[in-house]
């Protein structure tokens, strides 16, 4: 399988000064950074190892409105979408009228061809080899270098965000590596294959299900619960977001292992980037599933949203606080609960209302904050 570049009989019809100038405007716009023949525009390797990737709870395929930033344009990743990004950046400097084409004479043919197949990858053979040097995994011991695998999970990453690849990625029977990732005495493998599991499964039915037929989110959970490392689980709460969110059987997976419970001791471990994912994934269930939100209250979250209300203002704050209000509207049991005099809310919230005023970068904390002093007072 090869992936998709231009179709030849579209090419036959270009003018080979254009086809200059579409690869002389990639280069001018540094957009893509050659490894080989093919690799990621550099933005997108950044972000993921920054773990930022869409937003709090990453990246889907999808353009679902909670999983990339609105606004942010995303760029192309294919030689096609450079064709078309190239063709829109040089709108200006085509002749205002229809061009009509003369056939491409041999020669011009031939070095056409020859320069699309230097660009041309194997993507199944490239994925194959990745799959080759991660079998060894298991083998690593503490003091050796993991370079060589790091770089492996980073190539497949460059791959399998397109959906039709992270299948083939299954079917060749690259998941067989992905255990011993998660398992790895070294934080940077299990970090890179929590995110590998991740970018498999968003918007993803076919590798969610296979995930879920293998019991993937007990995993999860318990690197979210045990393991030291703060990117391991970050990568882990991205994962399991991407395979329980939108999911049925992925939901009903996280309840049967306690999932619930596990989220909320994560909530309390008091870091910035657990609560942002956490308190994200936990309101996209709450919209999910009805029933969701008395299983919070049973839980007792709201106390535990409360005190981290309460503490010095953060950028997890607009999460706790959309969490809390998906929880408490339509939600009597909630709002009842929210009222108890021993939590002191309204108080709470009206200081924190009070310390953000006029701070153009907490206007939605301000609406979530008035919108439950709102429910409190109805």
């Amino acid at each position: 399988m090869f992936r998709a570049l231009f179709d030849l009989t579209f090419l036959e019809q270009l003018n080979l000064k254009f086809v200059h100038k579409i690869f002389n405007q990639s280069d001018k716009t540094n957009k893509y950074k050659s490894s080989k023949n093919f690799t990621l525009n550099k933005n997108a390797r950044d972000q993921r190892k920054t773990g930022n990737q869409h937003g709090p709870a990453a990246a889907t395929r999808g353009g679902s409105p909670h999983g990339q930033p609105p606004g942010e344009a995303r760029q192309p990743t294919s030689l096609q979408g450079l064709l078309r990004f190239a063709m829109e950046a040089t709108k200006a400097e085509d002749a205002p009228h229809d061009s009509e084409y003369q056939p491409m004479d041999e020669e011009r043919k031939k070095f056409l061809e020859a320069a699309l197949k230097s660009l041309t990858v194997d993507v199944v053979q490239e994925l194959q080899k990745q799959i080759q040097i991660l079998q060894r995994v298991e083998q690593a011991k503490p003091e050796d270098e993991v370079k060589e695998f790091e770089q492996a999970l980073e190539t497949i990453l460059e791959y399998v965000d397109q959906i039709d690849t992270a299948n083939d990625f299954h079917k060749i029977g690259g998941f067989m590596v992905l255990y011993p990732c998660l398992k790895s005495v070294h934080p940077s493998v299990r970090a890179g294959g929590c995110e590998l599991l991740a970018t498999l499964c968003q918007n993803n039915l076919y590798c969610q299900q296979v995930v879920l037929d293998n019991e993937f989110v007990p995993k999860l959970l318990s690197i979210i619960e045990k393991d030291e490392d703060i990117q391991v689980v970050v990568k882990a709460l991205y994962a399991l977001s991407g395979i329980v969110r939108d999911n049925p059987e992925g939901f009903n997976q996280l309840i049967h292992y306690n999932g619930l419970v596990i989220l909320l001791n994560t909530l309390k471990r008091n870091n910035e980037k657990f609560i942002t994912k956490t308190a994200f994934l936990l309101s996209a269930l709450c919209r999910q599933h009805p029933d969701m939100k008395s299983r919070l209250v049973f839980l007792d979250y709201i106390p535990a949203l409360v005190q981290l209300v309460a503490t010095e203002r953060s950028a997890s704050h607009e999460h706790v606080l959309s969490l809390l209000v998906s929880l408490v509207e339509e939600n009597p049991t909630a709002v009842a609960e929210c009222r108890n005099p021993r939590y002191n809310l309204k108080d709470v919230l009206q200081k924190y209302v009070a310390s953000i005023r006029n701070r153009e970068e907490c206007l939605e904390e301000e609406q979530y904050c008035k919108r439950l002093l709102h429910l409190l007072s109805s």
